[in-house]
């Protein structure tokens, strides 16, 4: 029945143990294993704190699924947590897990929640993409989740309306709004060119606090040269280096014609001044100019505004092709290098 009428949805609260409800988290948990290569954390999961359970159905068919947990105990008082969020595969990109979501925050709405957390993982960019669209901001590792490395949480404040994009860190702002007008340099340095090291120490510096970074973290891409040496940009505002980035040629396992973009930073003084654009826009050109037809990015979890730039620019996330377990609090995104963004 996955051609039929997604017009025609019925979304129903049902008993935790209803035979359909059963069935829809049994093949969710089927496809983690498979994703993952080993059972869900929280496989076991039993009705216990479970305050409520849908099913969406599609014509009468059963077809996606989620549940509200009350998390006050562990989490606070008001906070509930988003389980089991599975739509059948025949049925997505529909938007149906949207409605889901977007039901099971009405119900904790009616109950009292205030705050919504949830946990999935790195091998499921489009539940990532999902939560970020909606408004929720990635979070510490929460719980039973804390350990595991490929785990990702995510928590929204419900305020009581539909939920806000967030706030690209380029908006512009002054008295009328506007952003002020401050004459932006954007030129190409040798990698160890001093004002981009020290603006990649000021980078590590930054990030310190919130994630960890090696002291020689700035420096990853060395000094090669040939097909696959870094190009590298520093940005000057009123003749300070404020700002940089790095583009190489994306190594092995990530897929042939991928550009990998690094060391993306603005110091807080060339801030608001659309600085981090124009540097992505450097790095995309010179990807394009080796010839790679996508670009990946990374961002810590505590790098909010860098997501929220990284997403108004067309950027999605994506699994990584390096090992998750060594970037515990990292997302990875990616686009086409077509064109440029507006």
């Amino acid at each position: 029945m996955a051609g039929g009428d997604v017009t025609d949805v019925r979304v129903e609260a049902v008993p935790w143990e209803d035979p359909d409800a059963r069935r829809l988290r049994d093949a969710q948990q089927a496809e983690l294993h498979e994703r993952y290569g080993a059972p869900d954390i929280g496989h076991d999961m039993t009705a216990d704190g479970i305050v409520t359970m849908l099913v969406l159905r599609v014509g009468g068919e059963a077809v996606a699924c989620g549940a509200l947990r009350d998390a006050s105990a562990e989490l606070g008082a008001g906070t509930g947590e988003l389980k089991r969020m599975y739509v059948r595969p025949a049925w997505r990109g529909r938007g149906l897990s949207r409605r889901v979501l977007t039901e099971l925050e009405a119900a904790a709405r009616a109950r009292g929640v205030t705050r919504l957390v949830l946990e999935t993982g790195v091998l499921q960019p489009e539940a990532i993409g999902l939560y970020l669209s909606a408004g929720y901001a990635p979070v510490p590792r929460y719980g039973e989740y804390a350990d595991e490395a490929d785990s990702r949480c995510f928590s929204r404040d419900l305020d009581g309306g539909p939920a806000a994009p967030g706030a690209s860190p380029e908006a512009p702002r002054g008295p009328r709004g506007e952003a002020p007008a401050r004459p932006v340099v954007i030129a190409p340095v040798a990698w160890d060119d001093a004002a981009a090291v020290a603006v990649r120490r000021a980078m590590v510096a930054e990030l310190a606090p919130a994630q960890p970074v090696p002291d020689g973290g700035y420096a990853r891409f060395g000094t090669a040269s040939g097909a696959g040496a870094p190009a590298t940009f520093l940005a000057r505002v009123d003749d300070e280096p404020v700002g940089c980035v790095t583009v190489r040629r994306a190594p092995a396992p990530w897929p042939d014609g991928w550009a990998e973009v690094q060391r993306l930073y603005v110091s807080p003084t060339g801030r608001r001044a659309g600085v981090a654009r124009r540097l992505l826009a450097a790095a995309e050109d010179a990807a394009r100019g080796l010839g790679c037809t996508t670009a990946v990015v990374d961002a810590g979890i505590h790098q909010q505004a860098v997501i929220a730039l990284y997403r108004s620019l067309g950027y999605r996330p994506v699994r990584p092709a390096v090992d998750a377990s060594a970037r515990p609090d990292v997302l990875w995104f990616a686009r086409p290098l077509g064109h440029p963004p507006r």
